[in-house]
Formats: structure tokens, C-alpha cells, sequence
């Protein structure tokens, strides 16, 4: 079956998405995660294309860009291809990691362009792994308090101050049109919970997790959400507050 044509948007904005094979993990831990942001950051600046935004989720990843959409295709193939082949020879996996190509929707309007920032920036409440926006994996993140607007996040030039950027996001507004991968696969019965949490943990016990060094914790607590465990959940079960489980 021929695929069809893709949607050109008249202002080069468009709003992306990359996902998992079967809904895959394509994110293993934070080395992958670094991988990939310096994939992009290198082909992107070849193929000319800006990244005004971008997310990474467990099995899949948003972007914001501005391009001609050959050289966005170009950047896409290359990042996927080679973090694929990345992906697969450390973690001792074959096949396709990504489904199909990447999705793709035109952003035509600034007002659509505000609302895919918010969403993209959104994505990990939504997954249920943060409660706000301050999630260590988004262009959110990389928001600082020396420069406005941001060098490091081309999203905050189109807000007046950093005070509108943070509040226009503590709005948790639906985001009609959007690129959706479905309603995530979290939460696991509260019953079974524990038992998950063992099995995610290996030989750590869970009582153990709180008192471990940051590093170890960190690394504990996001085999927990990994493993699909809710924020309140990994809370109670570990005595590790919410907001320190949200940024690990």
C-alpha cells in the first residue's frame, strides 16, 4: 500500500513524532537519552532544520521544528538509523526499533504553534511520570535563569517574559489535533505493585531505595516508572517524595 503524501505547511513548522516498534522501550536508561539529543543536535545543524522543542518519552519522542520538509525527512532517517543501530548493538537487540517513519503535522497558525509547545512540554504528565513540567528529558528543562529568551530554548521567543513561558505551561489545557500515541499503558493494580517493584529492582529492596546515594537512587527510581509504577505508587512504596521520584 503506497503511503500517503505528507502535509507541507506553509510556515515550515511542524510538529513530530517517533515511537517504538510495538510501543517499545527505545530508551533504556539516561545514556540512550543522551545519545539521541546529540544525534539530533548534529543533524539537525547539517540539514539546516531548528528544533524549537522536544520531549523524550520511555517508548517514543516529540519535536517542534522549522524546516523544508526534504531536509527534515533527511535529519529524521539519519537520527533514527543511526540511534537504531546504536540502540540495538549495546542492549544486544535486533530488528526494527522504530515503527514505521515518523509522524508528522503541519503547524500553521501561532496560535496551534503555542499549543504544541504546551503540549509537547506537557507530555510527561500526562504519562504520568511528573506532576508539572520540570521533567529532566524536554526543551522545558534546559530553561535558565540568567538569559531571557533562552538561547538553549528557541519556544521561550515567542513569550514576552520567563514568568508567562512558566505560567502559560501550569495550564493543563487539552491539546485538540495533536499527534497522540494513545492513552499511556500506566499504573499497575495496587496489589500488584510491589511485586512489580521487586522484580524491576533485581537484588535492591525496595525499603533500600531511599537511603542509597542519589546516583543509585535515581537509577532505582526510574526502573520503577519504567516498570510502569504511578508516581504515588513508587512514593509510598519507596518513602521517596514525589517531586524527588518526578526528576530522576
Amino acid at each position: 500500500m503506497a503511503r500517503m503524501p505528507r502535509t507541507i505547511s506553509s510556515t515550515d513548522l511542524y510538529h513530530l513524532m517517533t515511537r517504538g516498534v510495538a510501543r517499545c522501550i527505545i530508551f533504556e536508561d539516561d545514556a540512550d537519552r543522551e545519545m539521541l539529543l546529540g544525534l539530533l543536535h548534529d543533524d539537525a545543524r547539517d540539514a539546516t532544520v531548528q528544533i524549537y522543542a522536544w520531549c523524550l518519552l520511555d517508548n517514543h519522542y516529540h519535536l517542534l521544528v522549522r524546516g523544508d520538509m526534504e531536509d527534515i525527512s533527511t535529519m529524521m532517517l539519519k537520527v533514527n538509523s543511526r540511534y537504531a543501530r546504536y540502540f540495538n548493538t549495546r542492549h544486544g537487540r535486533v530488528g526494527h526499533l522504530f515503527q514505521d517513519r515518523f509522524g508528522s503535522e503541519p503547524v500553521e497558525t501561532e496560535d496551534y504553534l503555542l499549543t504544541v509547545v504546551r503540549y509537547i512540554h506537557q507530555n510527561p504528565i500526562k504519562a504520568e511520570l511528573c506532576d508539572s513540567c520540570d521533567y529532566p528529558w524536554s526543551s522545558y528543562s534546559t530553561l535558565r535563569d540568567d538569559s531571557w529568551p533562552d538561547p538553549q530554548l528557541p519556544a521561550a521567543q515567542l513569550f514576552d517574559s520567563r514568568e508567562d513561558f512558566i505560567r502559560f505551561h501550569e495550564i493543563l489545557a487539552p491539546c485538540p489535533g495533536c499527534i497522540d500515541i494513545g492513552r499511556p499503558r500506566r499504573g499497575v493494580p495496587s496489589e500488584e505493585a510491589l511485586e512489580v517493584a521487586r522484580f524491576a529492582l533485581g537484588e535492591t529492596r525496595v525499603e533500600e531505595v531511599a537511603g542509597l546515594s542519589r546516583t543509585q537512587r535515581n537509577e532505582a527510581l526510574r526502573r520503577l516508572k519504567g516498570a510502569a509504577l504511578t508516581l504515588r505508587q513508587i512514593e509510598r512504596l519507596t518513602g521517596v517524595s514525589k517531586s524527588v521520584v518526578c526528576k530522576a
